[in-house]
């Protein structure tokens, strides 16, 4: 095996490990999620329930942002993944990858380097911006959602 050989064999294992964290990271968001609905929904049952609790209602609003950050950290990182991805489907689809033959060596093409570390430009920081992530309606709409909730149980229970 020589050294271009080696180095699609290291390409092949990086896509697979690219694959394997973005798939890692959908699993700790839904596992985020679920324990965010978990806990918010045991403190404002509690808050709600017990009447020396009832003050405590809107802070319950408090709970799902503090996951809605947790989420998005970890929405970044995958982020990071998933550039990487599209940096090797370029890679892959584009002359790049025809030069590399003919030449038997990897043309402008930085190997091993999963979460994109090494080619970060404006787009990059763009595309896994706090503000930007945090904005995915995937993320927005369920803590924006349980919050608002709080706040509306709140409001009802101090207005009747």
């Amino acid at each position: 095996m020589n050294s271009f050989e080696y180095k699609l064999d290291i390409l092949k294992l990086e896509i697979e490990t690219v694959n394997a964290s973005i798939r890692q990271m959908d699993k700790m968001g839904e596992n985020i999620k679920n324990w965010a609905i978990l806990i918010w929904s045991a403190a404002i049952g509690a808050a709600i329930a017990q009447e020396k609790l009832n003050p405590y209602i809107a802070l319950t609003a408090v709970i799902p942002l503090v996951f809605w950050l947790v989420d998005t950290w970890y929405r970044r990182i995958q982020r990071k993944f998933i550039w990487r991805s599209i940096a090797i489907s370029k890679f892959l689809n584009d002359d790049r990858l025809e030069q590399s033959f003919k030449e038997q060596k990897l043309v402008e093409f930085t190997l091993f380097d999963p979460k994109s570390r090494l080619n970060k430009g404006d787009e990059y920081e763009i595309f896994v911006s706090w503000h930007r992530v945090m904005m995915f309606r995937s993320l927005s709409l369920l803590y924006i959602s349980l919050a608002g909730m709080s706040i509306f149980a709140w409001v009802i229970k101090f207005t009747t």
